[in-house]
């Protein structure tokens, strides 16, 4: 691809995004389903004709948010495990990345279980395809460098990595549940943290 090219879609790539941010906004506070094209258009400020050029249907303008807001959350925890670049601090910093908030964390999971829920029920998506190689990939990684740096006492990463999603995944649920949820996040953060801590110290994975 030439320069010229590349600089010729930089707008509509932008523009994309800035519509995928949108949908996570609205669709976090609403509700994937229950959000219409039209409030999404609005929160992006481009014409629903235009949303409708960049996703010609819901189910995959939904399919990408949630796609987008996987490798966003990715990116963050990439950002602050380069910020320590210390592995024997690798478990507590994506603790801490993924944990940053109860706003923030609520809006997010919310999305993410409307995607879960949005995925298993479409013939035309496949779910683990999507999540798998970005969450479980990113915390193989994390695992596998720990591992190699003799911090970590590890046989299966991947096995490893399967383990810390569910349970990070398994805190955020009850998480949520909790008629408290602002004041309870740092207690769950911190009984997550002890979980991970504990699965690996306690058994060989």
């Amino acid at each position: 691809m030439t320069s010229a090219a590349s600089g010729a879609d930089r707008p509509t790539l932008e523009r994309r995004a800035a519509i995928l941010r949108a949908a996570y906004r609205v669709m976090a506070r609403e509700g994937a389903q229950r959000t219409p094209l039209t409030k999404v258009a609005e929160e992006a400020g481009v014409s629903k004709a235009l949303l409708l050029y960049h996703f010609e249907r819901k189910d995959a303008l939904i399919v990408a948010a949630f796609e987008w807001a996987l490798h966003a959350t990715a990116a963050r925890i990439r950002e602050k495990l380069a910020e320590r670049s210390d592995p024997s601090a690798a478990i507590d910093t994506v603790i801490d990345a993924v944990w940053i908030g109860p706003e923030a964390n609520r809006d997010y999971f919310r999305f993410y279980l409307d995607g879960v829920d949005h995925l298993t029920h479409s013939p035309s998506s496949e779910m683990g395809a999507i999540s798998r190689p970005i969450i479980n990939g990113l915390y193989h990684e994390v695992i596998a460098t720990a591992a190699e740096a003799g911090v970590l006492t590890v046989d299966d990463p991947e096995a490893a990595a399967n383990t810390m999603r569910a349970i990070i995944e398994g805190f955020f649920l009850q998480w949520l549940q909790t008629e408290d949820w602002e004041t309870d996040h740092a207690t769950y953060r911190e009984q997550c943290r002890a979980a991970v801590h504990q699965i690996f110290d306690r058994i060989r994975i």
